[in-house]
């Protein structure tokens, strides 16, 4: 990711919309500086650049809140555009903050949410705050945090990003070296264990759980066994012993078999004496059946005797019944329905005479008031002609309005304008004062700037001298101390080398003398007179030599020389060492003492040519830091001073500009106000003529006239609408009394017919009546009933004599079935039955008791060998994959190192080794960075914290020990690194562009320079690298600059490429 241009709008400290940033100007060096006073918001680009990629600041003591400009105009609007590219494309993003403005209309205040748009190439926009951050996300492949961490050293962060804990670094680089992969080998085997677990674990429960349904009977010899084992199985809830559950259950299996044989013989017999005793019992109850329907139907046929004449009454009454429903009912129902119309006809008749008289009545009154209602016309028309009169005068209405309002009109304009002219009166007199007062201000302060430089550069010389002595005294004498020290360490390391020597080269030496002493005495031991001498080749030996007391071999001897020669290497290095150190001490302490004498000439401090001692020109140093410190201070309180006053000369000669401007401007409006007065009064004059001219009206508005109108019109069309109302009531009221006078005419007419008809049927029912033997309808009506009370009477009729019949037959062959038959006592007979059942039942239960529990244990028998091959084939697999997930975790020894945590640890040396090759050459050579590696194994997690080696003292410290300016060098060395590593494109992740904030107030002058050389070197490898920083070293060597300037209404942003 390289950033193009970022444009900034009432964001932060700057009011309205700024100039383009545009960093493509900054490429062809790279490095460019934004500088600028504090507070004046050189962060806030910085700033704007994260809020534009993620929603969030840059560094970790900003909040995203109130990210509107106090000094923005209610118009205004909060936003950040920030375009850049990334792996050959270009991308722009849109993003505005939340924030309340006024209303443009009306009063209160409304609240812009949060938005953001997200363009890419040849791709459609993006909106919405979720997908914008997912797309970024998914372009960069880092976070908001991660970005903070590779591309941002934000204010105050440096020291977070060196000290950094695993949990933190672990983020960054599973994305920088894909190591999400190993991460997922560990989650793959983990699940793949936990399947198999969770399958043998499953068939082992159900292993468990079939044995547990496992029954025998309770006088089994196996039963016992049996409990045993299900209760050890159920308790431990494994199936470690299948062979020996399968065994016993095979087992119980062959015994069941046995005994279901023999419960088989046992229930045959018993249902053999049960068939026969049942057969018995059945001939009985049959022989009693036979007597017993004999018996029913003898009382059956004497209850049919006693019905019969019952019978024959509802015979005779449904002969009568049949006659007055089917025959005489229907000429009865005619007649009844010609009554009925005659009756309706006569009500119908007076109905329509009363509604006749009604209609005549409300006619007579339609028509008196027809005739009132025209007598109005006349009314109407001369309401219509007064209409005409004033819509013909509607032009000169409006012409007296237009004149009106202008006369009004000018009369305000003339009022306005005098009181403009007053008001320019007392602007003219208050703005010469004004005037006086700027002038005599901007004389007085005309040479503050003058002084400030002065003043300025005095305190440069003054800030560089106490810094070079501060590091003198604070830094340097350290180093001096920690030298003494060393020397002191190396000459007791020689000492106690050179001791060790010399003990062990006398014991070499002494060692040597036995040697000899035993080669003589070994050569003397067979050596005869007259023999040779070995040695000498004397033949004479006066006195051989003889082995000594002590002995020593010549390998012994040998391994005494080799310690020597070891101990006098040590020594030898050791001295090596302490003169080293002695050197090293001596050029310090020599390279102190001329930079001291130089600090102590530079502050113009009385010493003598014989002050030659060290620490005698660090006491006279201390002093003169003592009194630069003052005059440092009053330094500054004088600059302050100063800046204030250039501060106010500046403001009063803008405003004095501004004043002059607006002098002048208020003499041209005063022309300009006596021209449009003059104008105003002659328009005025004209219009109330004209006006004078239309009062001959009959209104005064046209507005008035007009309401009349519409007044009039309203009761024209009232007068009219009460006419047509009246006739068509009129209308109305004469054709309903027609209407009724025909249909009154017509009923006339039916009635007589209807009254011929009934007095017919009346003949014809009476006639019917006489023919059927009934003295009158009353009579009849009771003989009336429906169909089917006939047919229920018809039915019971004929189920009587057929039961008759019925109770014949079967009587006959009851009397010959029973002929010689007597009654048996079955009772006996079912209770013996009822005993020898329950011993077949007793049999039977023990039968399907056993079979059932058959079943049952080869049913579970074929269910845990079902099992089997799945528990033993994912036992197996378990066991694999518990191995491998424990490897692959870090819990197999005493290493708890993960393999992805393995492979981080290996790219984070890579990025330590380049944040190495900037460290050492900033340092000095005095610092390295490394990863700790005593941690594997312990319970925290610190593989990826960093610790750093003094080379000055051979001594490793945690990278917390370290001073500001040592962290800051170290932290910058760390972020070079890491964006070297990333600039390979590991992971997917390219950032060309590396932004640091501050932190460079920490370092000397020789550090800076070091620093400097390696961003220099980073922006010469198609990187910008942009610093905050107000360092006049930075202003000097930085020719490409951002500057920030604070102004009373907001800062201000200047681009300078070439300074």
């Amino acid at each position: 990711m390289k950033p193009s241009k970022l444009i900034i709008s009432a964001f932060g400290p700057y009011a309205g919309r700024m100039p383009e940033i545009d960093f493509t100007k900054f490429e062809e060096k790279g490095l460019f500086l934004i500088s600028g006073d504090t507070g004046a918001g050189k962060t806030t680009i910085f700033d704007a650049i994260c809020f534009a990629l993620y929603g969030t600041t840059s560094g970790s003591y900003r909040d995203t809140k109130n990210l509107r400009s106090e000094y923005a105009s209610d118009t205004a609007e909060s936003y950040v555009d920030f375009y850049f590219s990334h792996q050959g494309k270009n991308y722009h993003i849109w993003r505005q903050p939340s924030y309340e403005r006024k209303k443009q209309r009306g009063t209160g205040v409304i609240t812009e949410k949060e938005k953001a748009v997200f363009y890419e190439e040849g791709k459609a926009p993006v909106e919405g705050l979720t997908q914008v951050n997912l797309a970024v996300k998914d372009l960069l492949h880092i976070d908001e945090k991660q970005f903070k961490q590779i591309a941002m050293i934000a204010q105050g962060e440096f020291r977070d990003l060196l000290n950094a804990k695993t949990e933190q670094r672990t983020e960054i680089l599973r994305t920088i070296f894909l190591t999400d992969g190993y991460k997922n080998i560990e989650y793959r085997l983990k699940d793949r264990m936990d399947a198999s677990y969770a399958i043998r674990r499953k068939t082992e429960d159900s292993i468990v759980q079939y044995f547990g349904d496992v029954s025998a009977s309770t006088a089994d010899i196996l039963s016992e066994e049996l409990t045993e084992l299900k209760d050890r199985a159920r308790e431990s809830g494994s199936a470690w012993n299948l062979e020996e559950l399968l065994e016993l259950l095979g087992r119980l299996i062959q015994s069941d078999q046995e005994k279901l044989e023999v419960e088989k013989e046992r229930l045959e017999q018993a249902e053999c004496i049960l068939r026969s005793k049942q057969e018995a019992l059945a001939t009985a109850q049959t022989n009693n059946e036979f007597i017993d329907r004999l018996l029913y139907l003898q009382k059956e046929r004497a209850e049919l005797t006693t019905r019969g004449q019952k019978i024959k009454d509802a015979t005779e009454l449904l002969d009568r019944q049949k006659t007055a429903t089917r025959e005489v009912h229907p000429v009865y129902l005619t007649w009844k329905s010609k009554a009925d119309d005659v009756i309706y006809t006569e009500k119908e008749i007076e109905n329509k005479q009363q509604s006749l008289l009604a209609a005549e009545k409300t006619a007579k009154e339609a028509a008196e008031q027809s005739a009132l209602a025209e007598e109005k016309r006349g009314r109407a028309e001369e309401l219509q002609k007064k209409i005409d009169k004033i819509n013909a005068e509607e032009q000169k209405y409006q012409q007296r309005e237009q004149l009106k309002e202008k006369v009004a009109a000018l009369t305000n304009d003339q009022k306005i304008l005098a009181e403009k002219e007053t008001s320019y009166d007392t602007a003219e007199k208050k703005l010469g004062e004004t005037i006086q007062n700027l002038k005599e201000t901007v004389a007085e302060l005309k040479n503050r700037p003058t002084e400030m430089q002065e003043i300025r550069n005095q305190g440069d010389k003054l800030a560089e001298l106490t810094e070079n002595i501060r590091v003198i005294l604070e830094e340097r004498v350290w180093d001096r101390t920690k030298g003494k020290r060393k020397l002191a360490e190396k000459q007791q390391v020689f000492l106690k080398a050179r001791e060790k020597y010399e003990a062990i080269r006398e014991k070499r030496m002494e060692a040597e003398r036995i040697l000899e002493n035993c080669r003589a005495g070994i050569l003397a031991k067979d050596l005869e007179e007259g023999q040779k001498c070995p040695v000498c080749g004397s033949v004479h030996h006066p006195e051989l030599a003889s082995l000594p007391e002590r002995f020593i071999t010549e390998d012994e001897f040998e391994k005494y020389e080799n310690r020597e020669s070891m101990l006098q290497e040590q020594k030898d290095q050791a001295n090596t060492e302490a003169e080293k150190a002695k050197t090293a001490l001596e050029v310090l302490e020599k390279q102190l003492q001329v930079d001291s004498m130089s600090c102590l000439r530079r502050t113009e401090t009385e010493h003598h040519p014989e002050m030659e001692s060290l620490d005698e020109l660090l006491v006279c140093l201390q002093d003169a830091y003592k009194t630069l410190l003052h005059e440092k201070k009053a330094n500054q309180e004088r600059l302050l001073i100063l800046q204030a006053d250039c501060v106010a000369l500046k403001k009063a000669e803008q405003d004095l500009a501004k004043a002059e401007e607006e002098s002048k401007r208020l003499a041209d409006d005063r022309k300009t106000l006596t021209i449009r007065r003059q104008e105003t009064e002659n328009s005025l004059i004209e219009a109330k003529t004209m006006f004078s001219s239309l009062s001959e009206l009959s209104f005064d508005t046209w507005k008035e006239a007009k309401k009349v109108c519409t007044d009039t019109e309203e009761e024209i069309q009232q007068i009219v609408a009460h006419i047509q109302q009246a006739q068509q009531a009129q209308k109305i009221a004469d054709e309903k009394v027609t209407a009724l006078q025909a249909s009154l005419e017509t009923l006339t007419q039916t009635s007589r017919t209807q009254k011929d008809e009934e007095t017919k049927a009346k003949a014809v029912l009476d006639s019917v009546l006489e023919k059927q033997k009934f003295q009158s309808v009353e009579e009849l009506l009771p003989f009336v009933v429906t169909e089917a009370a006939i047919k229920k009477a018809e039915d019971q009729i004929v189920d009587y004599r057929q039961a008759v019949a019925t109770n014949q037959t079967q009587l006959s062959q009851a009397e010959k079935d029973a002929e010689g038959r007597q009654p048996v006592d079955v009772h006996a007979l079912g209770e013996m039955c009822t005993l020898q059942e329950q011993t077949v039942k007793t049999c039977r239960e023990a039968v399907n008791m056993i079979r059932n529990r058959i079943a049952n244990n080869s049913e579970k028998q074929t269910n845990i060998l079902s099992q089997r091959s799945t528990f033993e084939k994912a036992s197996k697999e378990y066991s694999i994959f518990r191995r491998l997930y424990t490897l692959v975790k870090g819990t197999t020894g005493n290493g708890k190192i993960t393999l992805e945590q393995y492979i981080q640890a290996a790219g984070f040396d890579g990025i330590i080794a380049a944040a190495n090759r900037r460290l050492l050459p900033m340092s000095g050579g005095q610092y390295e960075l490394y990863r700790q590696r005593d941690s594997i194994g312990k319970k925290i997690n610190s593989f990826l914290d960093l610790e750093v080696l003094d080379n000055y003292t051979g001594h490793r410290r945690p990278v917390g020990n370290l001073s500001g300016g040592e962290s800051f060098k170290a932290s910058l060395s760390l972020a070079l690194g890491l964006s070297d590593t990333v600039s390979s494109n590991l992971g997917g992740i390219q950032m060309d562009a590396l932004f640091v904030d501050e932190g460079f107030g920490t370092l000397d002058r020789k550090s800076m320079e070091d620093a400097m050389d390696a961003l220099i070197n980073l922006s010469g490898t198609n990187k910008l690298v942009g610093i905050i920083s107000h360092r006049e070293e930075l202003k000097e060597n930085i020719p490409q600059q951002i500057k920030v300037k604070k102004l009373r209404d907001g800062s201000q942003i200047t681009i300078e490429t070439d300074v």
